[in-house]
């Protein structure tokens, strides 16, 4: 997975591509030292160019959401298309994450 960071006006947004699996736990924990780093009041992760979505990856956004909701944030997940979206479905993560 790569990622990249970039604040805007309605949050800071991560932009993410390639695979995501359980190989990403650190880049994971970097992403939440950003967020807790940066405070923003959403954070929105970018999953347009995401090709593959694993179930920790699914664990790992979980986690993410989970410690943003204890600092009143929201997670949003956009752009996610083909089999992240299936995912995304099946997982039911609109119970947990705005979806754009």
């Amino acid at each position: 997975m790569q990622y990249a960071f970039e604040s805007r006006n309605d949050g800071l947004h991560v932009k993410t591509s390639g695979r995501m699996t359980h190989a990403d736990h650190k880049g994971f924990r970097d992403i939440l030292g950003r967020i807790n780093e940066a405070g923003p009041t959403r954070v929105i992760f970018d999953l347009g160019e995401v090709e593959f979505l694993d179930s920790s990856a699914l664990g790992m956004l979980l986690i993410v959401r989970d410690a943003s909701v204890q600092s009143s944030r929201t997670v949003v997940l956009r752009g996610a298309t083909g089999q992240v979206e299936k995912l995304m479905k099946i997982a039911k993560l609109h119970k947990y994450f705005e979806i754009e």
